[in-house]
């Protein structure tokens, strides 16, 4: 067989050497190339043009940007990186049989290689690594490559076996497969190469026994075969056999069993990679027989028992992380003395005592993350020594006494988080100025210093150091802090006023300094920071009026204003905030008449408690306290004009009440019902459901009842706020179109004073009160994976099968509805508008959208301009929490949400892959899953989630990637 394909290849050759002798010269070839690199409608490789003065110049084709000639004009080298072409590899690639060198990276080359490549004789460097190129590899193409030694397509979408063909390319050193689709197991005979020194086979679909027989390759100096491949068993013992052996990465594998203690033996070994698989056992001792690494990550697995006192041997060690495991007992004091250190993640274990005291003092120490452990103690001295101290934290353990005042001059900082402790003290004054740091959160710990007079920072964005002792006032030099976008200073015992600088913060969006003991007004200026979405200013001693500029923050989701003494009256606009969802105005002295404007009367009475000055709605006459004095009247003079008075107006008043109630009540009687099919019940069977006992849901839109009509069949019932809160909208939408996954309108009533929508009801309720509450861990993975693929096509159907095309505006998981089998349908078109389908962008008058979902710094967030990319950007969002169980926004610490989350979170992953960033982040409660179908989803989310809307896939294009998913070996994680 392989006579016949070398054969083949042999005639291919002949066939080009005719084609050149006709006068089919290297230009040729490349001109061919450029025509099929470059896709239609794309642009690239601008500078490679025939010749116009002299046509018949031999060697003008050498010129070309990327390409490199010898001295008879022959293409030698063609290197072409990150220029997005968009196209394929042309059979005339076969041509060019001088090449040594061929490098095509990261050029969203698609397609199949052809076999003409076999005819590449001279080839010694072959690279098209981050291309999406396709199909079953044609293992032939380099049976007369004898001169190979460079093959690297990583990152492409190859499927099929591993080739064999490899292996009788005898000089062949390095060999790059990872990052596609092969799947099986891994071949015996890829133990017979017999000059390679680095295979990577990592981030495929693997499975099998990994074989013994590797740690044969005698010359082998590097071997990843981890991510995303699902192997059976455990690390072969024999791989501490290797000679060459510098690095070992099978993370993210499936690997069980222990660690073999033969892995000691690996002398020359520089980095171990063994994290996120399901590893048992102790940590060998015979490791510190690694006297060569300098990175041993062992994260996430079962691991119990200690660190070894022998680790102490390892004095080239840079990064340790032993994160998320079973680990205990005592922090060995040589982990301070290790000379190399750099990285210590020891977090999520049950480590007890205190951190080395000599921590730091080798001064190269970057990063160090202890979180969740039992540790004691007072921090060390010297963890800045050398300046280098990036990210401290150590939260959630029992750490007291006062922080080193040289952390406030370690300018290397960018994160301090430190929350759940017994720390004391001051806080040192410097950190408020340090030059890079951008997140600072202390809270929960016992602080009792004053904030600092100076205080100036163009990076930092997050403060928070609630629950604390700190005292004095809030200083006025806080809006130094130039770039913050959340301040949380609530449950301390700050005194003074809200200082007018604080508001000079133009892209503050979250501030709560509730419990304090503030006194003063609550500044005007605060209506000049239009990205404000929270404010807490409750239990203070706040007076005066609300101001007015709070009715121009239009994102502005929470207002707590509540038991302080601020009076005047409740400004009636507050009802016409759409974004509102939160708001409590309770125990203070406001005044007047309680407003019912739009979504205010909605608001549970609650929020207006405790003001004894406030009058209801209801009342015909709400008179105020007078607050001067004059002088008495004797009250019998007073008895017989204000009998009379009372009388007179008592008759007015109670004509007036019956006229106006009779003509109320016959409006009210007058209901229209419009049904959009046949309906068996009446419309005084859908008012009798408009009961307490029957309400489901509130918003910002309205109140959803649950209907039971006559026949048997619930309903869901939506009486919108005002008279047309949404309605058109939800009646242009839903009236006149269906779709399996779109939640169906049945009809709506009305009468002049109110709406009501009438929906098919969803038994299950809302994909975001399931998925976030204590029914979660029932979503397994195959359900969160339908689910998305059902809401996908729901959306799909607004935007490209509906004419003109519909952006929901509003997609999030509180608004994808589940019914009794868990199918997903799309909901709430309140916000939605029409948009014709040739048609660009639409500007709207007021930002729409949910907090959490709509895309940061792009043209919808800051100028309302909407297409239906901000509805992919949000269905991206609702990806990510069907993958890591979290919600948008409220548990990743102030001023970050899910997407930054996830961004950081994988950004910090020492040996980054598909399969390392998805475990990173998945959910906990997810079990039985297969890790190939997760990670299919976080890669179609995270190009949801891209912030220019241009990057992000069409919902067509998404329904395609997620009901089309790539082959993979199934391998079930289970937990």
């Amino acid at each position: 067989m392989n006579f016949l394909l070398l054969l083949l290849c042999y005639l291919f050759l002949f066939t080009f050497i005719l084609h050149f002798s006709n006068g089919f010269s290297d230009l040729d070839a490349l001109l061919k190339l450029k025509a099929s690199l470059v896709a239609p409608n794309r642009s690239g490789l601008d500078d490679w043009k025939p010749p116009e003065l002299n046509p018949i110049l031999p060697d003008s084709h050498c010129s070309f940007s990327g390409v490199s000639c010898d001295r008879n004009a022959r293409v030698t080298s063609l290197t072409i990186s990150n220029v997005p072409l968009y196209g394929t590899i042309p059979p005339e690639i076969g041509i060019l049989n001088k090449l040594v060198n061929l490098t095509l990276v990261s050029d969203k080359l698609t397609g199949e290689l052809p076999v003409e490549m076999c005819n590449l004789t001279s080839i010694k460097f072959i690279n098209f690594s981050a291309n999406s190129l396709t199909g079953v590899f044609p293992g032939n193409i380099v049976s007369a490559m004898a001169d190979l030694e460079v093959f690297d397509v990583y990152n492409n979408n190859f499927s099929g076996k591993l080739p064999l063909e490899f292996v009788n390319v005898r000089s062949l050193k390095t060999l790059f497969l990872g990052g596609n689709y092969f799947s099986g197991e891994i071949p015996e005979e890829y133990s017979e190469f017999p000059s390679l020194r680095s295979l990577g086979l990592q981030g495929n679909g693997l499975s099998g026994a990994i074989p013994w027989r590797l740690s044969r390759i005698s010359t082998l100096e590097e071997l990843w075969l981890g991510y995303y491949n699902c192997y059976s068993g455990g690390i072969p013992p024999e791989f501490g056999s290797f000679k060459s052996l510098r690095l070992l990465d099978i993370g993210g594998s499936n690997l069980s069993g222990e660690i073999p203690e033969s892995l000691g033996n690996l002398r020359n070994l520089h980095s171990l990679f063994l994290q996120f698989n399901n590893l048992t056992g102790g940590i060998p001792p015979t490791l510190a027989g690694l006297t060569s690494l300098k990175s041993l990550d062992l994260s996430n697995n079962n691991l119990t028992g200690g660190i070894p006192e022998s680790f102490a041997e390892l004095k080239n060690l840079t990064l340790l992380n032993l994160f998320l495991n079973h680990l205990a007992g005592p922090l060995p004091a040589f982990i301070g003395d290790l000379p190399n250190l750099e990285v210590l993640q020891l977090w999520e274990n049950n480590f007890t005592f205190s951190l080395p005291e000599n921590l730091g003092r080798n001064g190269k120490l970057l990063k160090l993350d202890v979180t969740g452990n039992h540790l004691t103690g007072t921090i060390p001295e010297d963890l800045c020594k050398g300046g280098k101290l990036r990210t401290l934290i150590l939260m959630e353990n029992y750490f007291f006494g006062p922080l080193p005042e040289n952390l406030g001059s370690c300018k290397s900082l960018t994160k301090i988080r430190i929350m759940k402790n017994f720390f004391n003290g001051t806080i040192p004054a410097g950190i408020f100025n340090l030059p890079a740091l951008t997140m600072l959160e202390l809270d929960d710990n016992y602080f009792s210093c004053e904030l600092p007079a100076e205080m100036y920072s163009e990076s930092l964005q997050s403060i928070s150091i609630s629950n604390n002792w700190i005292t004095g006032k809030i200083p006025p030099a806080i809006g130094g802090l130039v770039n913050l976008t959340t301040l949380s200073l609530e449950s301390n015992n700050l005194v003074g006023g809200i200082p007018e600088e604080l508001f000079n913060l133009k892209k503050l969006y979250k501030i709560n300094v509730s419990g304090n003991n503030l006194t003063g007004v609550i500044p005007a200026s605060i209506g000049s920071c239009s990205e404000l979405t929270s404010i807490d200013l409750s239990l203070n001693d706040l007076y005066g009026e609300i101001p007015r500029g709070v009715l121009s923050l239009l994102n502005l989701n929470i207002l707590n204003v509540s038991r302080n003494r601020l009076i005047g009256e409740i400004p009636s606009k507050l009802g016409h905030m759409k974004s509102l969802t939160v708001l409590d105005l309770s125990y203070n002295q406001f005044s007047g008449r309680v407003p019912s404007d739009g979504q205010l009367k909605d608001f549970n009475d609650t929020i207006f408690a405790g003001n004894p000055n406030l009058c209801s709605p209801h009342v015909l006459h709400c008179s105020s306290k007078s607050t001067f004095k004059s002088r008495p009247i004797p009250k019998s003079k007073l008895l017989i004009p204000i009998f009379t008075i009372i009388a007179i107006m008592s008759v007015i008043a109670i004509v007036c009440i019956r006229i106006r109630n009779k003509n109320r009540i016959e409006k009210m009687k007058i209901w229209k019902l419009t049904a959009f099919q046949r309906l068996d019940f009446k419309v005084e069977d859908v008012l009798g459901c408009l009961i307490d006992e029957n309400v489901i849901g509130k918003g910002g839109a309205g109140i959803v009842y649950r209907g039971s009509m006559p026949n048997g069949v619930d309903v869901a019932i939506k009486r919108l706020i005002g008279r047309n809160h949404g309605f058109d909208a939800e009646i242009q939408t839903l009236g006149r179109i269906k779709h399996r996954n779109i939640v169906r309108l049945l009809g709506y009533a009305s009468n002049c004073e109110t709406n009501l929508l009438l929906y098919e009801y969803m038994s299950h309720g809302s994909l975001g009160e399931i998925l976030h509450g204590s029914k979660g861990a029932h979503l397994q993975w195959e359900t969160r994976y339908k689910i998305s693929v059902e809401a996908a096509k729901g959306l799909c159907y607004l935007h490209h099968d509906c004419s003109p095309l519909i952006i929901h505006r509003d997609v999030k998981s509180n608004n994808i509805l589940l019914d009794s089998d868990y199918e997903a349908h799309v909901a709430d078109f309140g916000l939605a508008t029409l948009r014709d389908a040739g048609g660009g962008s639409e500007c709207m008058s007021s930002i729409a959208g949910s907090y959490g979902y709509i895309a940061p710094g792009t043209k919808y967030a800051y100028t309302l301009k909407v297409d239906e990319k901000s509805d992919v950007y949000s269905f991206g969002v609702v990806l990510l929490e069907l993958i890591t169980g979290k919600k948008p926004v409220g548990e990743f610490g102030d001023g970050v949400d899910i997407v930054r989350w996830v961004r950081e979170t994988i950004s910090e992953i020492s040996q980054p892959s598909d399969a390392a960033a998805v475990l990173s982040v998945l959910d906990s409660r997810l079990n039985g899953y297969v890790l190939s179908s997760v990670v299919d989803m976080f890669k179609i989310a995270m190009m949801c989630v891209e912030d220019e809307s241009t990057a992000r896939p069409t919902m067509r294009e998404v329904v395609h990637m997620l009901t089309n998913p790539p082959a993979h070996q199934q391998c079930v994680i289970v937990r």
